[in-house]
């Protein structure tokens, strides 16, 4: 593993840390408000069990928050990357979107903008389902995203990399054939792959 990739898991863990400290937690009123006004009246009742299954799940990993974070960065640390990315993901989720409805709200009432009382009603109340005990919880939760991205990019960065090299390694001791594309030794005159004459 690349330094480059233990600063990000380093982030990571910090934020966990953070959240922990801030009892940056999901709400599972939160989740039972998606099922009862968005999946009830919206979805077939034949698959209300597994949306709340899912919900469920969801629910678990978003109220562990900072603990669940510290265990995305275990599974980056063992290089299970994709389980990693998406537990931290959902962990980070719920902070996120408080985030969002906390800045929504605060622009709402400082700036005096008016909203449909409809809208106004719904941001009242996703706002009241949102605890916002401390900055540190917040601050957990943003450090914890910036570090999962930047697992993403290193991440990225190295693929393309390994890419480049590749292409590099063909073209000093190879060449490939100009009709199927395999790579053949330098001195070759046919393909191995499609037989071409070259």
């Amino acid at each position: 593993m690349k330094n480059k990739n233990l600063f990000w898991i380093f982030l990571i863990v910090l934020g966990g840390i953070f959240m922990i400290i801030g009892s940056a937690i999901g709400s599972a009123v939160f989740y039972q408000f998606l099922y009862t006004n968005l999946v009830v009246p919206y979805v077939d009742p034949a698959f209300h069990t597994l949306i709340q299954s899912i919900l469920t799940a969801l629910e678990y990993i978003a109220f562990y928050g900072g603990y669940s974070v510290l265990v995305g960065a275990f599974f980056l640390l063992i290089k299970w990357v994709r389980v990693g990315k998406i537990i931290i993901m959902i962990a980070t989720s719920f902070g996120m979107l408080g985030l969002i409805i906390y800045a929504l709200t605060w622009a709402v009432t400082n700036f005096s903008i008016t909203l449909n009382p409809s809208l106004q009603l719904i941001l009242a109340q996703i706002y009241s389902l949102f605890t916002f005990n401390s900055g540190i919880g917040f601050t957990g939760t943003v450090l914890a995203v910036i570090g999962r991205f930047g697992v993403k990019r290193a991440e990225k960065a190295d693929k393309d990399s390994s890419t480049s090299n590749e292409k590099s390694k063909i073209s000093s001791d190879s060449k490939a054939c100009p009709n199927c594309g395999a790579t053949l030794p330098l001195k070759a005159n046919f393909c191995n792959k499609c037989g071409k004459n070259i």
